[in-house]
């Protein structure tokens, strides 16, 4: 039974209607298995805490996991929170959750760095894509890459909305501003501290642009007054990675659960789910030669922002005199070296490919 947290767990802050879970007032858990139970509960000492990016939960994966999960487990006890990858990888280090599954990459790699993380496991990935009104004021459908279709965006200051929460979607479109050169500012830029599925409403309601993994739009896409304007760039691809937490209080349970999300039963789960209209919304990372976890003594790759100067504009500062000089860097490098920079390379097929 999939129940959320009672009211007086949400705490309200930083604009409009953004909410995050706090620990200490949790009172709903996820039972998986006989066992359920009604309202909310007292949390439960043996449950797994989850957690977990908002565009999961908002994409409807995160319930199909679970069940899908007890359905081999029986009495497995999850107890999701759905927030931004920032915000979950803090109750990490806190000690508030046991497993996280998020999709920043550069915050994955400081986490992992600080030896907060017992293992982390790229295991599925999906796109984000560039939703905005149907009429398309500021043109960005007929932008030749993402970069450009920021600078469209821009350069029309037309109404775009930011997660301005530190998840791995606020993360990434803060580097895409940064590869523009742009410095995106009100009015026509709001921070809206939102998760992904009430900022895709909000944009719908203002007719506002916004930066959407594919997913959450496809399972909201009915209610929303937004069309898919840009996507299929390299820069847009979505890794998300299991990492299994140092000190977890249920350690058993927790790497039992992270270890079945990329196992083949795992991965035929998150490639089982699909919208009502039969899309698939995720596609599993399928390992070189086995499973392996990247562990927490391993050190993080460099994070190099590169991007071509032709398609992409200049090369950031802090890029290599003969990157930044040469005429054109073709897509394939410019995938390798923004896409795979954090990904272990036993994914890369699938994870950059």
């Amino acid at each position: 039974m999939y129940t959320y947290p009672c009211p007086n767990s949400r705490l309200a802050f930083r604009g409009y209607r953004r909410w995050t879970l706090a620990w200490r007032e949790l009172c709903s858990v996820l039972v998986v298995g006989p066992a359920l139970l009604a309202g909310c509960t007292r949390p439960d000492p043996a449950a797994v805490v989850l957690a977990t990016t908002t565009s999961v939960e908002d994409s409807g994966l995160l319930a199909h996991l679970i069940h899908e999960y007890g359905k081999r487990v029986e009495d497995a006890r999850i107890r999701p929170l759905a927030v931004g990858s920032g915000e979950a990888l803090e109750l990490g280090r806190r000690g508030d959750a046991d497993v996280l599954i998020v999709h920043h990459p550069a915050a994955e790699e400081a986490f992992m760095a600080e030896e907060h993380g017992l293992s982390r496991t790229p295991f599925m990935f999906n796109d984000f894509v560039i939703v905005g009104p149907v009429g398309d004021p500021a043109g960005v459908g007929g932008t030749r890459s993402v970069v450009e279709a920021f600078r469209a965006i821009a350069g029309a200051e037309k109404l775009f909305l930011s997660r301005g929460d530190d998840s791995g979607t606020h993360g990434r479109e803060r580097e895409l501003w940064a590869l523009g050169g742009i410095h995106p500012e009100p009015p026509w830029y709001v921070d809206a501290g939102q998760g992904m599925g009430a900022l895709l409403q909000m944009a719908s309601e203002q007719g506002a642009y916004a930066l959407s993994d594919r997913a959450t739009f496809l399972a909201l896409e009915p209610r929303l007054a937004l069309q898919v304007l840009y996507e299929e760039d390299p820069l847009l691809r979505n890794v998300y990675s299991v990492i299994l937490v140092r000190g977890s209080r249920s350690e058993t349970e927790a790497r039992a659960f992270a270890a079945w999300l990329s196992s083949p039963d795992g991965r035929e789960a998150v490639e089982s789910f699909e919208d009502e209209r039969g899309r698939p919304l995720f596609k599993a990372l399928l390992p070189r030669g086995g499973m392996h976890d990247q562990e927490s003594r391993s050190e993080p790759q460099a994070r190099e922002r590169v991007a071509s100067p032709e398609s992409h504009g200049s090369a950031p500062a802090g890029t290599d005199a003969d990157e930044a000089g040469s005429d054109r860097l073709d897509r394939a490098t410019l995938r390798q070296r923004f896409l795979c920079r954090s990904v272990p390379p036993e994914f890369a097929d699938s994870a950059c490919g």
